[in-house]
């Protein structure tokens, strides 16, 4: 029997899980943005000492979830569950980075939904009682997501204008069922909406039209304001595609809050 849905696909927990410790690490440039100071940690070398950005975006990873467990006052043993991801083939990432741990590791992979997935996904499974604390991770890296998606940044390739700047982050979070903290009380899941994006550096565009779906099932109000940058155009890119339940804010975007203030 589903006693915990609200909805086609919002669930409400019993015993919301509390986040106990969260934490930061985050690179130069981010550090050098209005939320600077918000960061626990910013490198000034953005390999983070590695030969690789690869590993660099591991060790960086795991210097977050460190602090976030060292914040929650526990042991990495007391770990029942570490749900963490990453944008590289196969979580690579995320997989070398809990290498050690002898913790349980459930990979992931939701590119900009993974912080949101791994919560989830971690409240879960504190809420039905199969774990005590649970970590949910998730990072990532410009130069590591550049020769991902686009091209190696030795490559010298021109950026196209809709192109997106992916940060060079990463965010821990462990969930507990007792403690004090923030709490994690309803969560919803999306869904897939393809309005047929042809521009593979478009990426924002393909990923704006589901918020027109995803939102629909949590009551917060009758409108429901996207703010993030999408590209060049992130306004025309959501009037075209006919998504009436989005509106743009113009004033705010992901650029703004993290690099610089467009709006001034």
């Amino acid at each position: 029997m589903e006693t915990k849905r609200i909805g086609e696909r919002t669930i409400r927990f019993d015993s919301p899980p509390i986040i106990i410790g969260f934490a930061s690490v985050a690179g130069k440039k981010e550090g050098e943005g209005p939320l600077g100071n918000s960061f626990d940690t910013v490198a000034q070398d953005t390999t983070f000492g590695e030969k690789s950005w690869e590993k660099a975006e591991s060790r960086m990873q795991r210097e977050a979830l460190d602090h976030a467990i060292a914040k929650a006052k526990i042991s990495s043993s007391d770990l029942r569950y570490v749900f963490a991801g990453d944008l590289i083939n196969q979580c690579i990432v995320s997989a070398y980075s809990i290498r050690g741990m002898e913790t349980p590791f459930i990979g992931l992979y939701g590119a900009c939904s993974t912080m949101a997935e791994s919560l989830m996904l971690a409240a879960m499974t504190v809420d039905g009682g199969f774990a005590q604390y649970a970590a949910a991770v998730t990072s990532s890296h410009f130069a590591a997501a550049e020769r991902q998606y686009r091209f190696p940044l030795e490559y010298g390739g021109q950026r196209p204008p809709t192109a997106q700047w992916t940060v060079t982050g990463s965010g821990a979070a462990i969930l507990a069922a007792e403690g004090r903290g923030p709490c994690i009380t309803r969560a919803c899941a999306g869904k897939i909406v393809d309005f047929g994006i042809a521009d593979a550096n478009n990426m924002g565009a393909a990923m704006a039209p589901a918020m027109s779906g995803k939102t629909q099932p949590v009551s917060l109000g009758p409108e429901v304001w996207v703010k993030g940058y999408l590209g060049g155009k992130p306004s025309k890119c959501i009037i075209r595609f006919g998504a009436s339940i989005v509106k743009w804010d113009p004033g705010l975007s992901c650029r703004s809050v993290l690099w610089y203030n467009e709006a001034s």
